[in-house]
């Protein structure tokens, strides 16, 4: 992932997530629904991010 200055706090968040669903997956199993849980909030954070890079080079 390509981390630039213009919003920290989305890619805090996504680092952070990424780290959780890593511990999760390891203490709970990858088919868990903590796991899924984790999973499926870092997909929208990542959502997010491909949104606005993809905004950054457009517009």
């Amino acid at each position: 992932m390509n981390i630039s200055p213009k919003n920290p706090g989305l890619e805090m968040a996504i680092l952070a997530k990424k780290s959780e669903m890593i511990e999760t997956g390891l203490t709970y199993g990858l088919t868990d629904q903590k796991t899924i849980n984790c999973s499926q909030q870092l997909d929208k954070l990542l959502n997010m991010y491909q949104v606005h890079r993809d905004f950054d080079l457009t517009g």
